[in-house]
């Protein structure tokens, strides 16, 4: 575990550097080009993140997956499949948007009007960007990804940042958003061209047919899932103003580091997992899996804590006053993020994106109502409430799933006792902690940093007073054997498992 906890501890802080450069985006846009063009800019990247979300169906993160079963030459097949796999899809979801773009939300129809060539680049540019987010992990350059995270990330910031204070406008924020994401692209060719080499002709029909029968199923579960995360959102986009849906997007923004560090948990964990699913070693693989979601938790839970509590002071701080409405939504959110631990990793390694993809289907409509009924009773924060309970839905359905395939009780497929007591500890800490500021009536600016870090402080505190940390040090002396230990071959092995 030691090696994979180091790893995670690089890639964690790149991540968190690029989630603190991509706040910094909306805290200076809300200043610059106001309530309405912000409103704006947040559809132009709902729009952008859906269509990445529902194009790539998990190709690139099935790299994750085959790499270390795979020889050189297979790398480079496998690397060429993905992109032509991208390019052919990019280019349908964009001839689609602008087909039926009169169907698109009346915010979204004025920017595809105003910026339908920019958009387009846009896409085409981003979504083979996306294998940056994978590619290096998988080829084992773990240091090398989190170096091309920071980078990507503090030119991306910058050139938005400047484009907003010297113009003032979103179109000349849109283009600096493009040159951003070209020059992500150009790093990801040259490391293409370094590390692992590029065949796109001719195709393995054998090989790309191995890969579509993995990947689609949790590609299919992916879009499913997608479209529950994001039901909400286009129902705000829809029945509220852009201006409304600012607000509502302010919520997920301050949500992305508890995403990032779930996803580098998942990318750190599943070459690792995959290699000893291959050897039959299931036992370490959900002992490795257990102990990385305490890790993760031991630090997510307290600052879900801290900034449940203090939401709107930081709402207030960041983005003004009148962002602080979203601060109900944000809360739904942070309770939604506390409920769910990593299990998509288990799903990829043991195959389930079939039973992945029968669970989404059938939450999706469940979602999509009570997020329409919630909007309609209750507004902004009502159009959260769908895809919190359909996110406890699914990982009851998941931990279900996953203890009949592996024959294991579901008390073991979580340390259950190490999460309940992160997750008391923190809840204590920011009950005292909020207790004492409303007692001290601070000001917002000294509320919002100051309690956010009190409780953490606190946190900290306590686990060291009480030794607990002895525990989680011990989690991270499990050691798993590196990929490279057995040379792959371009065959993959898959080991049977219960469907």
């Amino acid at each position: 575990m030691a090696p994979i906890f180091r790893q995670g501890i690089a890639l964690s802080a790149a991540r968190y550097i690029e989630q603190v450069t991509m706040l910094l985006t909306p805290v200076v846009l809300v200043r610059t080009i106001g309530p309405t063009s912000f409103g704006e800019y947040r559809l132009f990247w709902l729009l952008v993140s859906t269509v990445a979300l529902l194009i790539s169906f998990d190709m690139p993160r099935s790299l994750l997956f085959f790499f270390v079963r795979l020889d050189s030459q297979g790398r480079r097949l496998y690397v060429g499949q993905t992109v032509l796999f991208l390019l052919a899809t990019t280019m349908v979801a964009t001839l689609l948007i602008f087909v039926f773009g009169e169907a698109l939300p009346s915010g979204m129809k004025d920017l595809l009007h105003e910026h339908g060539f920019l958009l387009a680049a846009f896409l085409l540019v981003w979504n083979f960007g996306l294998l940056l987010d994978v590619l290096p992990n998988a080829a084992g350059q773990v240091r090398w990804q989190a170096q091309a995270i920071l980078i990507t990330s503090v030119l991306r910031t910058a050139l938005i940042v400047s484009a907003a204070v010297v113009f003032q406008r979103i179109d000349a924020v849109l283009v600096a958003a493009l040159i951003a994401a070209c020059m992500r692209l150009g790093l990801l060719a040259y490391f293409i061209a370094r590390y692992c080499g590029i065949r796109l002709f001719p195709l393995d029909k054998q090989q790309f047919r191995a890969q579509l029968r993995y990947a689609l199923p949790f590609g299919v579960a992916v879009l499913l899932w997608s479209m529950r995360k994001q039901a909400e959102q286009w129902i705000v986009a829809t029945v509220f103003s852009s201006r409304e849906f600012g607000i509502f997007s302010v919520a997920t923004t301050l949500l992305m580091p508890f995403g990032v560090l779930r996803d580098v948990l998942g990318n750190l964990l599943l070459p690792k997992m995959s290699h000893l699913h291959s050897l039959g070693r299931h036992e370490e693989l959900l002992r490795l899996n257990n102990q990385g979601n305490v890790i993760i938790s031991a630090v997510m839970f307290p600052a879900i804590a801290a900034l449940f509590a203090f939401s709107d002071e930081v709402i207030q701080f960041l983005f003004t006053k009148e962002y602080v409405s979203g601060s109900p939504v944000l809360r739904i959110y942070l309770v939604q993020t506390l409920i769910s631990a990593e299990m998509t990793t288990l799903l990829n390694v043991f195959r389930q994106g079939s039973a992945n993809m029968r669970y989404e289907a059938s939450i999706l409509p469940f979602a999509v109502i009570t997020s329409l009924v919630g909007a309609w009773y209750f507004g902004l924060p009502g159009a959260a409430i769908g895809s919190a309970l359909a996110t406890f839905v699914w990982y009851t359905l998941c931990l279900r799933r996953l203890s009949n395939v592996m024959d294991v009780p579901i008390a073991r497929l979580q340390d259950w006792k190490n999460l309940g007591i992160i997750w008391s500890v923190s809840a204590v800490c920011a009950l005292v902690v909020r207790v004492s500021a409303d007692l001290l009536k601070p000001s917002v600016p000294i509320a919002a940093i100051v309690g956010p870090a009190a409780v953490l402080v606190l946190y900290a505190a306590i686990v060291f007073v009480t030794g607990y940390y002895r525990t989680l040090a011990e989690m991270r002396r499990f050691d798993v054997p590196e990929s490279n230990d057995h040379p792959p071959t371009r065959q993959v092995t898959v080991v049977s498992t219960r469907s």
